[in-house]
């Protein structure tokens, strides 16, 4: 498709950080597409509901109680033609909202790090528009794997959770989240010894999206 043809296609990206949102917005523009933003899930919603756009492009963490999951699962219920595409850091959506399982399964899911240019995000977009199936692979990189719990507890320690705050969350003994933060920290590959910070570490990794989740049966 072309920039001529773009041009009639609306896409509404949304983000908390006003910073991502206009670097998307410019780049899709320039591709001939017809952008608006919002940088909470709620003008999201509403700018979605305003624009009727072809795409929405989304993050996943907001930073609030609803997330983008929220979003995506809204807009599909009420707006099941609009192209849904995830732009987040995390390579697996669990490290990113508490409420993956809300994700629609028809959504492209694309990582920050992960794309070449603006052309690839344009090339999403139109893929989600058109329905076609999001054929994305696990990549063969070295990227630490942990399972979805330890995925949850690391949200929680990028959140500032303490170790108490995780037990009690979690339902357990504060020695049994410190025997799970060791684990998680071994499979993160980081140093555990009496000089290191390890939750600074991985709360690091996590930002950067140098993590994923180990699926079932992998």
């Amino acid at each position: 498709m072309t920039g001529t043809e773009s041009k009639a296609l609306r896409v509404v990206v949304a983000d908390d950080d006003a910073f991502t949102v206009s670097l998307v917005a410019g780049g899709l523009e320039a591709q001939g597409f017809a952008v608006t933003t919002a940088t909470s899930v709620d003008a999201a919603l509403d700018l979605v509901a305003d624009t009727d756009p072809h795409a929405l492009v989304t993050d996943l963490n907001f930073g609030t109680e609803a997330s983008g999951a929220d979003l995506l699962d809204r807009v599909t219920q009420d707006y099941p033609w609009i192209g849904l595409v995830v732009l987040t850091s995390h390579r697996s959506p669990e490290l990113a909202v508490p409420n993956p399982q809300l994700i629609p399964s028809s959504v492209v899911y694309l990582v920050k790090s992960q794309l070449a240019g603006v052309e690839d995000l344009a090339a999403a977009v139109h893929r989600a528009i058109s329905g076609q199936p999001d054929e994305r692979l696990e990549s063969a990189d070295d990227v630490p794997t942990v399972t979805a719990a330890q995925a949850e507890v690391l949200r929680m320690l990028a959140a500032g959770a303490s170790t108490r705050a995780l037990a009690e969350h979690r339902g357990t003994t504060v020695r049994a989240v410190e025997t799970m933060l060791t684990r998680l920290f071994t499979a993160l590959g980081l140093d555990t010894g009496e000089n290191a910070n390890p939750r600074v570490a991985a709360v690091t990794m996590w930002q950067r999206g140098g993590i994923r989740v180990r699926r079932a049966g992998a």
